[in-house]
């Protein structure tokens, strides 16, 4: 894998994550176009992306030549993965 690869997915994962908060904040439940089993495929699918993506920009980070562009996919990629690791933590806690 290269650093590209781990940056379009984490840059991915935060694009599924925007898509994911513009739909839950759309309306009312019943004109909404993505219902709960949309909103669950965008939830994890985020989540995914967002772990493989920190994953790969951290094997890519620690390498000796390493540039800046995996050092912030991976600061991008772990403050998204504690969002949705936060998120899934607060709904199984209090739920």
């Amino acid at each position: 894998m290269n650093t590209v690869t781990a940056n379009a997915l984490v840059i991915f994962g935060w694009g599924v994550t925007v898509f994911l908060v513009y739909n839950m904040l759309s309306g009312p439940f019943d004109g909404r176009m993505c219902e709960t089993t949309c909103f669950s495929m965008l939830y994890w699918g985020a989540l995914v992306l967002a772990v493989l993506g920190t994953i790969l920009s951290f094997v890519q980070s620690i390498k000796p030549g390493s540039g800046i562009f995996s050092k912030i996919a991976l600061l991008l990629g772990l403050l998204l993965s504690a969002k949705l690791i936060g998120v899934m933590l607060i709904g199984t806690l209090t739920g």
